[in-house]
């Protein structure tokens, strides 16, 4: 019996003492890893959420499991999700974007896209980072009512929307326009521009007057001094 007592205590003796040598050690190699405080998210963040400050918190992570990450809240303060961003765990720089490079213009504007002919749009050579004006003709012998009004529209050149800056230049299957390495030109077939609330209503309504005998034309807006 005694002998069955001393080696109950000397196994408890051991796991204590497996313990203590396991908290010294656990204790010894946090004091040699160096630690950075990284944001994290509070909580999950959705795609296409633009991000400020209150949406995270710091949290300490090794040096060596940083990089790649965002190291400080500035870097995320006004930038976009472009995928789910979990709660707790750091955040790679590729998961935010600017948001002019994520979806094409400032957040303030809409982007939306336009179908145009290349005699109607300068020859089809409207180049990405130019601004334009889209006007309304009215054809001679046509007679084109708005949408909502009773009266057809009298004057015969209309400017719809001025100044806007193009985004994309697309040929009509969606690649591209412009100089491709063969050499060859693509003509420009849909526009896409960013542009505000009254822009985006003043567009659509001419699109459907299209079909009630209006004609679209582009030109390259002035260059402001």
């Amino acid at each position: 019996m005694a002998r069955r007592i001393f080696e109950a205590v000397v196994g408890v003796l051991l796991l204590i003492v497996a313990f203590v040598l396991a908290y010294f050690f656990q204790q010894s190699y946090k004091a040699g890893v160096e630690y950075r405080s990284l944001p994290v998210p509070v909580t999950d963040i959705p795609p296409y959420t633009m991000l400020t400050e209150k949406m995270f918190e710091m949290k300490d992570f090794p040096s060596a499991l940083i990089g790649g990450y965002a190291n400080t809240l500035a870097q995320l303060d006004g930038r976009i999700s472009n995928s789910r961003i979990p709660t707790g765990l750091p955040i790679p720089l590729v998961m935010v974007s600017a948001p002019e490079d994520f979806r094409l213009a400032d957040p303030s504007l809409e982007v939306i896209s336009i179908p145009v002919t290349p005699p109607s749009a300068i020859g089809g050579q409207v180049r990405v980072g130019e601004r334009v004006n889209i006007y309304r003709l009215i054809p001679p012998g046509e007679q084109v009512i708005p949408i909502g009004a009773k009266d057809p529209i009298s004057e015969p050149v209309t400017l719809i929307a001025g100044n806007v800056p193009v985004v994309m230049v697309l040929a009509g299957d969606g690649s591209a326009a412009g100089l491709t390495e063969t050499g060859r030109t693509i003509s420009a077939q849909v526009l896409v521009l960013a542009v505000t609330s009254e822009q985006r209503d003043a567009i659509l309504n001419l699109m459907a007057e299209i079909n009630g005998g209006a004609m679209m034309w582009i030109t390259l807006a002035t260059v402001e001094e």
